[in-house]
């Protein structure tokens, strides 16, 4: 819980980094909500049945309008798809920055200041590593999904013939569940093994996750219990914003502006909780035994 607290006091320390990193994240955004903007009001005829999205999610609409423009919204599908994938990039690509940034504040009382071009630095000198790693972490989880969908999947079918269709959906919901604790361990390890990788100079990302590993392993209330509260943290603010999307209807101008300001506070506090959550990785792997 220390080193929570104190990697949370250390991230508010570093408000230019993660406005920095909302300022990418905002920008990625923009690539793909402009054009879409621009093609959607030329597709849309001045047809007055989008109004009704207005109140919530209008299937009809949207199919009749996809049959209608499918040829026009298909390239703008196909660029968010590389957004994507750029951005999963940016995400690794800025670890290596994030860990120097706490290493920087490592052990001192007071707030450095942030330099744009020392991160930038950092950034470009561990994403070669990062990028290994990512892939090793991407091959466990890949693994882990297979085998809970394989076991679950023979599970059901030894099970159809006594059991209810009720019975089954918590049957598969059981495995869902161990899919997902094991899918985020795997990620929390994958954390401590980018913490390993800055704080040893590590070049083998398969030996580093599995040093990470065996950290995690050994220290469970410490490593994975916070990962998981940041995650639960996560879960409340998206719970928070369509609570505040129910009462908030989108019916004209003002309303519009204020769900605009709520959805970027909502983007700008995730990029903070993953550097937060990077920085608690860092902090509980300085007092983690090593093996």
């Amino acid at each position: 819980m220390n080193a929570l607290l104190t990697s949370f006091r250390q991230t508010l320390g570093s408000l230019p980094l993660v406005g920095l990193l909302y300022g990418v994240t905002l920008a990625l955004g923009l690539l793909a909500a402009l054009p879409l903007y621009n093609t959607l009001k030329a597709e849309d005829q001045n047809s007055l049945s989008f109004l009704n999205l207005l109140n919530g999610f209008d299937y009809t609409v949207f199919s009749d309008f996809m049959h209608r423009s499918e040829r026009a919204i298909s390239p703008l599908m196909s660029v968010g798809r590389w957004l994507g994938v750029l951005y999963v990039f940016l995400s690794v690509f800025v670890a290596g920055g994030i860990l120097w940034r706490f290493s920087q504040l490592s052990g001192l009382r007071q707030t450095v200041p942030f330099q744009g071009g020392t991160f930038l630095s950092a950034c470009g000198q561990y994403v070669g590593r990062f990028l290994r790693l990512f892939g090793v972490t991407f091959l466990f989880v890949l693994a882990g999904a297979g085998i809970w969908l394989v076991t679950g999947s023979l599970v059901s079918i030894a099970l159809s013939d006594s059991m209810t269709e009720r019975g089954l959906f918590w049957v598969g919901l059981l495995f869902f569940v161990l899919f997902v604790l094991t899918a985020t361990l795997l990620l929390c390890i994958g954390d401590y093994a980018k913490v390993l990788m800055f704080r040893e100079d590590e070049q083998n990302a398969f030996r580093a996750f599995g040093r990470a590993g065996r950290i995690v392993r050994g220290n469970l209330g410490k490593t994975y219990g916070p990962y998981w509260l940041l995650i639960g943290i996560g879960a409340s603010l998206f719970a928070v914003y369509f609570l505040l999307d129910d009462l908030i209807t989108m019916r004209n101008w003002p309303t519009i502006l204020i769900m605009l300001v709520v959805q970027q506070a909502l983007v700008f506090a995730r990029v903070g909780l993953k550097v937060w959550s990077l920085g608690t990785a860092y902090r509980v792997y300085e007092t983690a035994a090593h093996v």
